[in-house]
């Protein structure tokens, strides 16, 4: 799978490891990902970033018991960093556990007001719970924090969707498409609505 460009140039290179293990995980191979990260760790035990990185992989494979282990250590060693908030939130949504993530989410919120990926998953935890009024809040802090991120238009689109004000949705995705031409999302959910 390796390109053979070798780490032995710098074996003991934490963040040669951890870029190994981006990739690896990018391109779909989680074990090797999971290796990589691993030894990222052992030459650096408290390396967060490395920390979240294994956590994340662990969290898709679903072997959520290794992931909740890495967020814990990382949350230890980082308590205010947005990203460890943020990636036990999306632990605790994966399990369907909804007050446990949003606490996690709005921290990260509360220490990153401008992040969109949180907003955005936050408001889809509303509408899980049926707090509509809290997810369109949701949404739409999103849209004003990072105008270019589709998902939080494409989300708000759906809200106003599954609540049958479907001029409203149409409204939200010509406005992504105003932003966002080639917008592919939602072209697809604005020829969905004729």
């Amino acid at each position: 799978m390796r390109s053979g460009l070798p780490v032995k140039l710098r074996p003991s290179y934490p963040e040669a490891w951890n870029n190994l293990g981006m990739i690896a995980a990018q391109l779909g191979h989680p074990d090797e990902a999971i290796r990589d990260f691993q030894k990222s760790l052992a030459q650096r035990p408290q390396y967060v970033t490395a920390l979240l990185n294994l956590g994340n992989v662990y969290r898709r494979e679903r072997d959520f018991e290794n992931a909740l282990k890495c967020f814990d250590q990382a949350i230890r060693l980082r308590p205010d960093d947005a990203e460890v908030n943020y990636s036990f939130g999306m632990l605790y949504a994966q399990q369907g556990q909804l007050k446990q993530a949003s606490t996690y989410l709005e921290r990260a919120i509360e220490l990153r007001p401008d992040y969109a990926e949180a907003l955005n998953n936050l408001g889809v935890l509303y509408v899980r719970e049926q707090d509509f009024v809290r997810a369109e809040e949701s949404f739409k802090a999103g849209i004003r924090v990072a105008p270019q991120f589709d998902q939080s238009y494409l989300n708000l689109a759906r809200l106003y969707t599954m609540k049958k004000d479907l001029q409203k949705a149409r409204e939200v995705l010509l406005e992504l498409l105003h932003m966002r031409p080639d917008d592919a999302a939602a072209k697809q959910a604005l020829d969905a609505l004729q």
